[in-house]
């Protein structure tokens, strides 16, 4: 019977050590999700123009080749707001060519 409860004993100590270790990696793997209107620009070497100045972390992939073998790398680099990738256009923006086609269909009666 003692040696039972040894043995239970020594799993529950395993398995609460286990759960502390799961717990510890999994909140160093989540990351607080933030909005792209709260990331604060902090004072940075541009990464393209190499200028001091305000910049946020950007990701790039950039390809890179020597002597015949190519590296892709996939970085977070800090740009300035002159260096950033333009923002895409809005899905829900109508190009002037589908408000003219509108305007054509309302005028014939088709809305």
């Amino acid at each position: 019977m003692a040696d039972d409860q040894s043995l239970h004993d020594r799993f529950l100590r395993k398995n609460q050590s286990l759960s502390r270790a799961y717990e510890i990696s999994r909140k160093d793997k989540v990351k607080d999700k933030t909005v792209s209107g709260e990331r604060v620009p902090v004072l940075a070497v541009c990464y393209r123009c190499k200028l001091e100045k305000l910049t946020l972390k950007y990701h790039i992939t950039e390809t890179g080749r020597t002597e015949g073998a190519v590296s892709v790398s996939n970085e977070y680099v800090p740009l300035c707001v002159d260096c950033a990738p333009k923002p895409k256009k809005n899905a829900a923006e109508l190009s002037k060519k589908q408000i003219s086609s509108l305007l054509r269909g309302a005028m014939k009666g088709r809305l």
